[in-house]
């Protein structure tokens, strides 16, 4: 069955309107035309018979036509459709009111055979009469022609079209547009925005006008809002716990598959954690399970309540839980989450006047090292939470026994750096600086060390990762300075008055008050601030670079000098040494090590030059036997520091070596 839409309706119904009031004006035009030719053709027929009779009566030859001048030029005059008045023999014209009419017009311009009035008027261009007279008896016949005024007549008809084109024309289409602009308005678009609102329930339509299109919008609206309604309902009802108002195990699987897509994608890890509770089996058991049911709405708010928002949780089973952590900067940042849920578990909750104490055990399995699936996240993160309760309950394990020990030694380090600096174990060591051309000590790099009681000197290379990764490292940091400017001025009290080189990280130079607790230091302890240097590494250059470059720069306008450690060995850029307030470059120990090949050579030279151009200070590091040496005073390098010298010593072998290396 053929279909056309109301819009489409409604525009062929008005366009069929609108065609039929043309063609009724077209017929109504020509029925005019042919009354307005039919009454030129009479009112000039009429003068014409009379002007005629009038001749014929009082004519008796040619001669006395003349006579009758002013009887033509009154009619000519009073007539607006006659341009001229003739009088001609067929030979000759003996009178005109017109003397520029000198010659007898064809009868093909007289006579017309349309049956059309209009096309007669339009094609004659005189109407001819016939003045008889007798003459001694003889009839005598002379032609008399009324010359058609064209312009007239045309102005007659075009006065007549432009009311008929008003009246029939432009009036109907005004109407039928008003009608149209008002059908549209007021009928087509609600019916629209009711067509849209059907498909796409997207906005709801205002209030219609018409009383019977806003009782179909209110119905429509009332039902959608309560499918809307009923069918969140019903996905709440299939994707939550109706227990514990957490998502349920469809709801976890549907986030998964979404999570899965996506960190495929982005080649992103995520967490999985199993969290069962320990010896729940027996509160249900000796308590009943209303009780057990209360507690675990209790925990699940505890839960939720701990997470983050961009943490998921779901309920999977009787007291198991899954939970699913994505955004983690470090494993260490992981464990501090799982820890604070296991922690707030373990209070002990009131439930219908029993106390009730309960642990938790959590395994934990990584996308997509331990599972690229959910099948086998679940297991695996399943049988790490088996591995925990195996390990004693009320603990986390890892699926991977090697991540699990370097997940544990990584807590275990964290815990001790930290209590270390509670317990006064660290140490600064002191690396001399020494100037080329005078052999002289001119400078010490302070070089922190760890004295453990139990672990002996702990490298700084196994803890400074951690403490960068964790933020220990301003806190620690913050003591190394404290403890290196206090120990330039009592270098200087024994009259060691070197220059000590600090090294910062880049989260120092981001703590807000950092740059006046720095400069306080200084002055609290009487050091000069052209007595302090402070070591860099290229990595704070593409790390909050306008902070870094702020700080920095007051730093140096305090008098502090600056140098680049490790240049050569991460993103050097000449335009790090154009924006940053650099005083010292030092080349890196790997460079020096071989500096025996070509390739290492043209490195060092080039650095080397490059600082005398741009009238750096140069310090080449780890310098380790005299042909290094002999190679870098060759280059004009001007400072250097390694094991051939001396390596990083405590303060009192520090102060033997300056005093007996610069006496």
């Amino acid at each position: 069955m053929f279909k056309i839409g109301i819009q489409r309706f409604t525009l062929l119904l008005v366009s069929t309107l609108a065609v039929s009031l043309i063609l009724l004006f077209v017929y109504l035009q020509v029925e005019q035309r042919e009354n307005t030719a039919s009454v030129i053709l009479k009112s000039i027929n009429a003068e014409l018979s009379e002007v005629n009779y009038i001749i014929s009566k009082n004519t008796t030859s040619k001669e006395d036509v003349i006579v009758h001048r002013p009887l033509l030029d009154r009619v000519a005059a009073n007539n607006d459709f006659i341009s001229a008045i003739l009088i001609h023999d067929g030979h000759k014209i003996l009178l005109s009111t017109d003397p520029s009419y000198k010659t007898i017009l064809p009868s093909s311009h007289i006579q017309s055979n349309e049956k059309s009035l209009y096309d007669q008027l339009n094609n004659r261009k005189a109407l001819e009469g016939k003045v008889r007279f007798y003459t001694n008896n003889k009839i005598n016949t002379l032609s008399l022609m009324f010359m058609l005024d064209k312009e007239e007549i045309d102005l007659s008809f075009y006065e007549d079209d432009l009311r008929f084109l008003a009246l029939f024309v432009l009036i109907p289409l005004f109407v039928i547009t008003f009608i149209w602009i008002i059908v549209h308005k007021f009928v087509i678009n609600p019916l629209e925005l009711l067509r849209q609102f059907a498909y796409y329930q997207e906005s709801i339509p205002k209030t219609f006008m018409l009383q019977e299109l806003e009782v179909i919008r209110h119905s429509m609206v009332e039902t959608f809002e309560r499918i809307e309604k009923e069918k969140k309902e019903l996905y709440a009802v299939a994707r939550t716990d109706s227990l514990s108002g957490l998502a349920n195990r469809n709801s976890l699987m549907e986030y998964l598959q979404r999570l899965i897509t996506n960190s495929q994608r982005k080649h992103k890890e995520f967490a999985m954690l199993f969290l069962d509770l320990d010896h729940f089996k027996s509160v249900n058991d000796s308590l009943g399970h209303n009780v057990g049911d209360e507690l675990l709405k209790k925990i699940s708010t505890i839960i939720d309540d701990v997470l983050r928002s961009d943490d998921f949780v779901a309920r999977v089973g009787g007291d198991e839980f899954v939970i699913i952590l994505q955004n983690y900067t470090s494993l260490l940042e992981l464990t501090n989450i799982v820890e604070r849920i296991q922690n707030a578990l373990k209070e002990t909750f009131i439930i219908q006047a029993n106390p009730i104490s309960i642990n938790s055990s959590i395994g934990i399995a990584f996308y997509p090292k331990d599972g690229a699936s959910i099948v086998d996240l679940m297991k695996n993160s399943d049988i790490a939470m088996y591995e925990a309760k195996k390990n004693g309950r009320g603990q986390y394990h890892f699926f991977t026994e090697e991540l699990n020990k370097r997940v544990q030694d990584s807590i275990a380090l964290n815990k001790d750096m930290r209590d270390a600096l509670l317990n006064d174990e660290y140490e600064l060591f002191y690396q001399p600086k020494i100037d080329m051309q005078t052999d002289k000590i001119i400078g010490a790099e302070a070089l922190i060390r760890w004295n453990s009681p139990s672990k002996g000197l702990v490298s700084p290379n196994s803890f400074i990762p951690l403490a960068e990764e964790n933020g220990f490292i301003v806190e620690l940091g913050e003591w190394i300075y404290n403890t290196a400017i206090l120990q330039q001025k009592l270098f200087k009290e024994k009259g060691i008055n070197t220059k000590i080189s600090i090294n910062l990280s880049s989260k120092q130079l981001l703590v807000d008050d950092f740059i006046n607790k720095f400069t306080k230091c200084i002055e609290e302890n009487g050091v000069h601030p052209s007595f302090i240097d402070i070591e860099i590494t290229e990595y704070m250059f593409y790390k909050n670079n306008e902070t870094n470059i702020k700080v920095l720069n007051a730093i140096h306008d305090y008098g502090i000098t600056i140098s680049l450690d490790d240049f050569g060995t991460g993103y050097s850029s000449l335009s790090y040494l154009k924006d940053f307030p650099i005083d010292s470059i030092k080349i890196d120990k790997s460079f020096i090590d071989d500096f025996d090949k070509e390739r290492n050579r043209v490195f060092v030279d080039t650095i080397v030059k490059m600082g005398q151009t741009l009238k750096m200070n140069v310090i080449a590091e780890g310098v380790e036997t005299k042909e290094q040496l002999e190679y870098l005073k060759r280059i004009e390098c001007n400072q250097y520091q390694g094991y051939y010298c001396s390596k990083p010593v405590c303060v009192k072998d520090f102060e033997d070596l300056y005093l007996g290396k610069n006496s």
